[in-house]
């Protein structure tokens, strides 16, 4: 079956010009999109891995999954809100002092008032996620693994400056 076109349709289809090859040409979107579960599972992770601070049974990458995500959640809190920067700084507190514990001893766990803290941080956090946009999410990443990555050269440098003397 031939589709009929008009004059303009078919000199518009002559002069259609080809799609562009290399790179660009296929256009993604500003970020990748995530389900409803993904999202609940990045609120659950680090609240759960709060949870195993009272048991004991924690250990650093409980700790950095945390903490991350309260450094993630102050990122949020500069760019887009204007409160509760009090709450998730005492978290923040919190988390370090449990650090140092942690290092010294190898015990990674906190008191209940403690995990009050860590936990009021957390629901902040949890809380400004549904409220921002997606590409309001994605700029907060990127910033905070923008300053994970200028920390990390910023220590190499120390390193080095340590090892010369």
């Amino acid at each position: 079956m031939e589709v009929m076109m008009n004059r303009e349709q078919r000199r518009a289809a002559r002069r259609a010009k080809p799609p562009r090859r290399g790179t660009g040409h296929i256009q993604m979107p500003v970020n990748m999109r995530f389900s409803a579960e993904e999202e609940t599972w990045m609120m659950l992770a680090p609240t759960q891995g709060a949870n195993t601070f009272l048991d004991g049974t924690a250990d650093r990458d409980i700790w950095n999954s945390v903490m991350g995500r309260i450094n993630f959640a102050l990122i949020l809190n500069d760019n887009h809100f204007n409160e509760g920067w009090n709450d998730l700084h005492a978290g923040r507190l919190v988390m370090r002092e449990v650090r140092e514990v942690g290092i010294d001893t190898g015990s990674w766990s906190m008191t209940n008032e403690q995990h009050g803290v860590v936990m009021t941080a957390l629901n902040l956090a949890n809380q400004m996620q549904k409220m921002c946009t997606r590409r309001e999410l994605r700029d907060a990443m990127t910033d905070m693994m923008g300053q994970l990555e200028y920390n990390k050269r910023a220590d190499a440098i120390k390193d080095k400056l340590d090892a010369r003397t």
